[in-house]
């Protein structure tokens, strides 16, 4: 099941905390294990006041994305739950929300970049992250009859 929902605390923060470290580890073998590690506070307090589209099953956060603006700051799945159409049942929910999307995604993760173009993404510019000094593609998305 998809919510939509602006800010989140307690128990299911923490859920939503951990996959995103494990999503960055994971996906992000590239940057040292530390950076995410040392960002993870941060990142923790900004998700519980965003809005977000949580993935749940048994009560459980299973997957979820964050949008700032129309801008998607983080998609993630937990890693038993990949596979399983979960990020596409996001990105359809947020997608029924706005007629304009954009992202940016490392160069390196190929996988999230292939999710993204099957999603109906296209790569608008790349750039260096200042932070990591690793390509990132821009990526935007329209709904059919928008510009």
């Amino acid at each position: 099941m998809i919510t939509h929902i602006n800010g989140l605390q307690g128990r299911k923060l923490d859920e939503v905390a951990a996959i995103w470290l494990a999503g960055n580890l994971d996906a992000h073998w590239f940057i040292a294990a530390d950076y995410w590690r040392n960002y993870s506070h941060e990142v923790k307090t900004e998700i519980g006041t965003s809005e977000l589209f949580l993935s749940e099953a048994n009560n459980k956060v299973n997957g979820f994305l964050g949008l700032v603006d129309g801008y998607i700051a983080v998609l993630f799945v937990a890693k038993k739950f990949r596979g399983h159409q979960i990020g596409t049942q996001l990105m359809t929910a947020v997608k029924q929300t706005r007629s304009k999307l954009s992202l940016s995604v490392y160069q390196k993760n190929q996988s999230a970049y292939h999710f993204y173009r099957q999603q109906g993404f296209t790569v608008e510019s790349q750039q260096a992250d200042p932070v990591t000094n690793e390509v990132a593609f821009n990526m935007k998305w329209s709904a059919a009859g928008t510009q």
